[in-house]
């Protein structure tokens, strides 16, 4: 196959399918990342879509302060390489059978780096609410609306199609929070890069941004192609728009490897290093709702519920709307997105159940979410009115409140732990429903969603989704990889392997289908009507509770 790389395209030559169906040392494959918050899930995938091999490596989040959540950028690199060469020794792959790398990756992860490319800090992590009371003083002053400066608030959703929320953890607040608190630094940053932007860096030497992700910075001018940043909203930040990587389509080739990149990634010099996607975006892909209109669930460390559309609407008030998708030609991508998802199941686990050593012990099986399951299922319904709200470090949609925090609502003596674990399942469940509704009022509704993420591998879940839901769930063939899919699908097309865009969903099962049962539809309707009644009724508590120094 002959690759020319020049800007934004690519051209190819369709040589690409020799070997995917003879002689299986020449067959190839794509390998492709899954950078998440606490991991990278890397996999081999044949040019199908058909996983090979998969390989994961954790790293820390480090939280040195309430509202501060930060990532070494190196342990990002590290991962890659160690991920990227055991997936070669457990596929007893060659390095010349990997036709391409790609990534999906965790968004608006801020990481300031020099002239030289090296990070002068840890990340601003997705996570990092630090600077909500400077984005208030500084963006979103007076004269308000629903807390946004109404002049500014139409100027970003004319340029942009949506606009920095009030909770902190989008980038234009971490840059003013880090020109005022650390103007040394900010006066020898070079360029400010995401996740996936670094790694790129490291793979080819080109700092590169895919406009997908670019958009959810909130400064890129998406009226219309190429996409280019807005002068006037990176001044909002305090910046230009030099300090920021070039922005390029999720299926361009951003270079050849480099020759100290494939030495530590063991892969071969000038494999083709392909941009690809935010998680959400890339996710998106790897769900199979490829139509206009067709919404999928993932339930992660965060959660959301997205789709493909034509057209760019928002909801402000409830943070829904448009972003660029990683088809930029053909779709936006509607969004709604939550905070916590199942980081709350991981939290319930680590910090309120007993030893997991003791729980696999009790109930003999091999992992502790099985458990889970298994208490999750003993409880009735319902978890006998106990509900769980599943806001544990403030919330986007449905709310947008950076104030907001979890509970666990009418806990009493009859209540056990398999009671607070089906609660904990509904809760994340009711926050999935009123999100699907939100996006469901700006489109149309759904009869069905495709479900993926680590949360889709529990039937319990499923069923619980479907019910509260009230809507078919088709869960999608390893749904923790979906991301990773999907880019290595994209990057398929790219190269020559798949005819087109279109015919991505070909390549994604679903593995099984989980209908609404009818006798729990009454139960589940009051308690969603009381699931919203809890934030309603206590969000100046919430805001009393949780006050900031600019409140």
């Amino acid at each position: 196959m002959l690759v020319i790389f020049a800007g934004i395209g690519v051209t190819r030559i369709r040589a690409g399918r020799l070997g995917q169906n003879g002689d299986p040392m020449k067959k190839k494959y794509i390998v492709a990342h899954d950078m998440g918050t606490s991991a990278d899930k890397a996999i081999l995938v044949d040019m199908t879509g058909i996983i090979i091999e998969q390989v994961k490596e954790s790293y820390p989040l480090y939280h040195p302060e309430p509202d501060h959540a930060e990532q070494e950028p190196e342990d990002l690199w590290r991962a890659v390489c160690r991920t990227t060469r055991e997936l070669l020794r457990k596929g007893k792959i060659s390095a010349d059978q990997v036709a391409g790398i790609t990534f999906s990756s965790q968004t608006q992860s801020l990481i300031p780096v020099d002239s030289k490319g090296t990070p002068l800090r840890r990340s601003f992590n997705w996570l990092d609410g630090r600077s909500a009371d400077i984005i208030r003083e500084k963006l979103w002053t007076r004269p308000r609306i629903k807390g946004y400066h109404i002049f500014r608030l139409l100027k970003f959703l004319a340029v942009t199609g949506g606009a920095p929320g009030h909770t902190g953890k989008d980038q234009i607040g971490k840059i003013l929070w880090y020109r005022r608190h650390e103007p040394d630094l900010f006066a020898r940053t070079d360029r400010f890069l995401d996740a996936k932007d670094y790694i790129l860096f490291r793979l080819t030497g080109q700092m590169v941004i895919s406009s997908d992700l670019a958009s959810i910075w909130w400064m890129l001018d998406t009226r219309k192609k190429p996409f280019r940043w807005h002068e006037g909203l990176t001044r909002m930040a305090g910046i230009t728009p030099d300090l920021l990587p070039e922005v390029r389509e999720s299926g361009a080739i951003v270079g050849p490897l480099t020759d100290a990149a494939a030495d530590a990634t063991g892969l071969k010099e000038g494999t083709p290093v392909i941009n690809g996607a935010g998680d959400l975006s890339a996710a998106a892909l790897g769900s199979g709702a490829l139509e206009d209109g067709a919404f999928h669930v993932c339930i992660g460390t965060s959660g959301w519920v997205a789709g493909h559309v034509t057209r760019r609407k928002i909801d402000l008030p409830h943070y829904a709307g448009c972003i660029g998708s990683a088809l930029p030609d053909r779709y936006y991508l509607a969004m709604a997105h939550q905070e916590t998802a199942g980081i709350c199941l991981e939290w319930l686990k680590n910090n309120i159940l007993y030893h997991k050593d003791r729980l696999i012990k009790e109930a003999r099986v091999e992992e502790i979410f099985q458990i889970l399951d298994e208490l999750a299922a003993a409880s009735p319904p319902g978890a006998e009115s106990l509900v769980f709200t599943p806001w544990m470090y403030g919330e986007r949609c449905p709310v947008d409140d950076d104030h907001v925090r979890a509970s666990l609502m009418n806990l009493g003596l009859n209540h056990r732990r398999e009671h607070v674990v089906r609660a904990v399942f509904e809760g994340i469940a009711m926050n999935t429903r009123w999100a699907m509704e939100t996006l469901e009022k700006l489109y149309k509704p759904v009869t069905r969603l495709n479900f993926i993420g680590g949360g889709a591998k529990s039937d319990i879940w499923c069923q619980i989704l479907a019910d509260v839901t009230d809507r078919i769930i088709n869960r999608v063939a390893d749904p923790e990889q979906a991301g990773a899919r999907g880019v290595a699908l994209l990057a398929a097309v790219t190269l020559g392997y798949i005819d087109s865009v279109e015919k991505i969903q070909d390549h994604i099962q679903i593995d099984r289908r989980f209908v609404p049962r009818a006798e729990n539809r009454r139960l589940y309707d009051r308690l969603f009507r009381e699931f919203k009644n809890v934030y309603r009724q206590n969000k100046r508590w919430y805001r009393r509770m949780n006050r900031r120094s600019s409140d």
